[in-house]
């Protein structure tokens, strides 16, 4: 028998791993040097330094490892992969997304109460890392409901 609401996590996985594998692809095509998105001249002098890089490889490693770990939260497949390893990942990826986002909320609010908010400066990324935020931690919610309907 089909669960109530296996449909609709099924979905919020299936964007939460899309959100990750395009996020995975810009941060792979910025640390190739191509600022697709970005300031170039802005992008080119951060890049520069040899730990902007090396944080870009290391957080498109977690975008691909992360593609795989939100569809395993609702597809039938996931079940066969240890649940704790499943869950430590997922819960390590909404808790740094929104962690992440907290943060630029707090900075925007500062921005707005001081007059220096620029709506341009802001860009797409900040909504972006609201996005996945909201993915991950409904995705991962989801997947933690389920499973204590499932031991009782």
């Amino acid at each position: 028998m089909r669960r109530l609401g296996a449909g609709r996590h099924r979905v919020i996985a299936i964007a939460a791993a899309v959100w990750a594998f395009v996020f995975a692809i810009f941060h792979i095509v910025w640390a190739a040097g191509w600022y697709v998105g970005l300031d170039a001249e802005g992008a080119r002098e951060a890049f520069a330094t040899p730990w902007k890089w090396a944080y870009d490889v290391v957080v498109a490693g977690m975008c691909v490892v992360a593609v795989p770990t939100a569809l395993a939260l609702a597809m039938p497949w996931g079940q066969r992969i240890s649940r704790r390893l499943v869950a430590a990942l997922a819960w390590t990826g909404a808790v740094l997304l929104v962690l992440r986002a907290a943060a630029s909320i707090i900075q925007t609010g500062y921005e707005i109460v001081t007059g220096r908010f620029s709506a341009a400066r802001m860009g797409i990324w900040e909504p972006w890392f609201y996005l996945g935020a909201t993915l991950f931690a409904a995705n991962v919610w989801m997947y933690s409901r389920r499973r204590a309907v499932d031991v009782t």
